[in-house]
């Protein structure tokens, strides 16, 4: 009988060692490989979480987007759902951003252990919430192209990281993916290119993304992606974890939101995923102030071992 190997405490893996223990436990080996092959994988909802969360984050998200628009949201609603003043503006979608602290469900979706698990296999173990945002969908006409591209902010050129990646996206369905309920399009394996598509590049080569409800897919930064119009009626939701290592420029800066009182009532992961402890791009005259944010990351170890927190909101209302 074939046994699997043991993971020992190698010094050339490091704390990957540890990591790769989790992904094992988990189930999501199998991930991990599609990852590595193809540049994205698909996790069953019953591996995610309960079917309850997904309910939850989608009425919220349903909320959030009624009180911007103006309009009232929900799944069925026919044709136009409002129009919300956000880019890059699209003729059958628009984008919520900022959403990380809006309500407890998002801190639980950023900490789920699936997607934390799989974002950090990506990312080398560290990395940052660059932005969290919820792409609301609706019908709407073909519009011969399904804007393919690969999430890595590369050079003029379009040179993208060719060994890993600095990026990565994790993206929970809140509705059933289909290709005609405007689901994701990817290229598998196009993340191996270490380039940008060029005009018109992969699209005859692109499938659908077709998953339930409370899946999890994710990809790696350099995978050319896009999605295909939405033929059907009512809401296409999707909320979009989308990840950075440590020294890249985050789409959004929660710092200024981090108060005492903010940072008090979250798990300490969560504050080093929005940047609470990183000093860089200071903005006082005196230049970094390392001393000041180690404080702040010791003064949290102290008052939260961050694990137990993290676990008990991930798990909350299963």
């Amino acid at each position: 009988m074939l046994r699997r190997m043991q993971i020992g405490d190698w010094t050339a893996t490091g704390t990957f060692n540890q990591r790769y223990r989790g992904l094992r436990q988990m189930g999501l080996e199998q991930n991990v490989a599609e990852l590595e092959a193809f540049g994205f994988t698909v996790v069953e909802p019953e591996k995610v979480a309960p079917a309850d969360f997904t309910r939850r984050l989608r009425d919220r998200l349903l909320e959030i987007a009624s009180r911007r628009t103006g309009v009232p949201h929900a799944l069925d609603r026919p044709g136009d759902p409002g129009r919300y003043d956000s880019e890059p503006r699209f003729g059958s979608q628009y984008v919520l951003y900022y959403l990380a602290l809006e309500d407890d469900v998002f801190a639980e979706a950023l900490l789920n252990p699936v997607a934390t698990a799989l974002s950090s296999y990506l990312l080398g173990g560290d990395y940052r919430l660059s932005s969290l945002t919820c792409f609301v969908k609706w019908a709407g006409p073909p519009t011969g192209s399904l804007g393919l591209h690969a999430d890595y902010p590369g050079g003029l050129r379009g040179d993208l990281p060719p060994v890993y990646g600095l990026v990565a996206n994790a993206t929970w369905v809140l509705t059933d993916y289909t290709r005609e309920n405007g689901a994701l399009a990817v290229v598998p394996g196009s993340h191996r290119l270490a380039r940008r598509p060029g005009p018109g590049e992969g699209e005859d080569d692109a499938i659908p993304v077709e998953a339930p409800a409370g899946s999890l897919v994710v990809w790696h930064g350099n995978l050319w992606h896009g999605a295909y119009p939405k033929s059907t009626p009512g809401l296409r939701l999707s909320l979009v974890n989308y990840m950075c290592r440590p020294a890249m420029r985050t789409q959004e800066d929660y710092r200024p939101q981090l108060t005492p009182e903010v940072r008090a009532r979250l798990p300490k992961r969560l504050v080093d995923m929005l940047g609470g402890f990183d000093p860089m791009m200071w903005t006082d005259e005196r230049g970094p102030q390392f001393e000041h944010y180690a404080s702040l990351a010791a003064a949290a170890d102290q008052a939260d071992d961050g694990e137990g927190r993290a676990h008990a909101m991930t798990t909350a209302g299963a």
